[in-house]
């Protein structure tokens, strides 16, 4: 029997050649959680009278429903990394989220907020970081220059190009 893709509107098969085509099919997880936010995530409206679509033993994912990051390539066979949840689904209108539909709570946006201005603060001191090996690099390029001059290892000619290719490289790369 061939397998189809349980996610709405996906026509994806599991046929001879579906590897070939880079396409791999997943089971829903046996953890009770985690199958549960697969279940959540595909939004079924085929629901049982728990208010949520169950899948059955045979049903299955099809791997265009998982971010790339999402799957362990190291073994020969392609599998998900453990406790991932499929994001990438196309629904139909209706089932689409609204910017206006849901409002975050004030302590949720908070929390957002907040960890916006977390990760801003750690890009800021990478780029800080990144700043600082570049002057040491700058630095340090310059004494090489002088030494081969000194050394008489290049002519001025040389080392002036050398300088001016060493600015022009520095300032790009800061731009």
């Amino acid at each position: 029997m061939v397998k189809c893709c349980s996610a709405i509107g996906c026509a994806s098969r599991c046929l001879p050649n579906s590897k070939l085509k880079g396409l791999t099919f997943h089971v829903f997880p046996t953890d009770d959680n985690v199958k549960r936010k697969w279940v959540l995530a595909m939004k079924r409206s085929d629901v049982n009278a728990a208010g949520f679509w169950e899948p059955k033993k045979g049903d299955v994912l099809c791997s265009r429903h998982f971010k790339k990051t999402d799957f362990d390539r190291s073994a020969p066979n392609i599998k998900l990394k453990p406790g991932v949840v499929p994001s990438i689904f196309d629904f139909p209108p209706h089932l689409q989220e609204h910017s206006y539909s849901v409002m975050d709570s004030p302590k949720k946006l908070k929390y957002k907020l907040d960890h916006v201005i977390s990760e801003l603060e750690d890009t800021k001191k990478s780029l800080r970081n990144v700043l600082d090996r570049e002057k040491r690099f700058q630095k340090s390029l310059g004494k090489t220059i002088r030494e081969l001059k000194e050394e008489c290892l290049i002519n001025q000619e040389t080392a002036n190009r050398l300088e001016a290719f060493c600015w022009e490289y520095c300032q790009e790369s800061i731009e």
